[in-house]
């Protein structure tokens, strides 16, 4: 019972706003959320204009959430490193950076921020791994 429990709750904390509790040099705590860059957010936002134009899958959730530069959750970090780790990077293609016939993979790219969603989610989750194991941070409950 116990394990089941520990791994509900853990589903719903992954879902929450990402609020860390983070330590400077001073010793001294302070809030941040995991918000989306302008750069993540325009490519987002470029993805989502071509995939309104051209088509595709039906789940955008998070491309709506990078554009929006909504605060993200544990989930969407470890969806986008997911993605950019199992993503085949082919900028040869002739519809990559082709805005009249654009590639499939090119707008899936952009839904997910392209190479500033990429850096995003790798750099936040080691900071994430690295911050909990040296405990320099913590994720507040909310």
């Amino acid at each position: 019972m116990g394990k089941l429990l520990s791994s509900i709750l853990q589903a719903q904390v992954e879902l929450l706003a990402l609020t860390l509790l983070l330590t400077n040099s001073e010793g001294e705590e302070y809030e941040e959320q995991v918000i989306p860059s302008q750069a993540v957010s325009a490519a987002a936002k470029r993805g989502l204009a071509l995939h309104n134009k051209f088509g595709g899958g039906r789940n955008i959730a998070l491309a709506e959430a990078l554009a929006e530069q909504q605060p993200l959750t544990m989930e969407n970090i470890n969806t986008l490193v997911e993605f950019f780790e199992k993503f085949k990077l082919d900028q040869n293609d002739p519809g990559w950076y082709n805005p009249e016939k654009p590639s499939a993979k090119w707008i899936c790219w952009s839904l997910m921020g392209d190479e500033s969603g990429k850096q995003l989610a790798i750099q936040t989750k080691t900071m994430i791994e690295e911050g909990l194991k040296d405990k320099s941070i913590k994720i507040k409950a909310q």
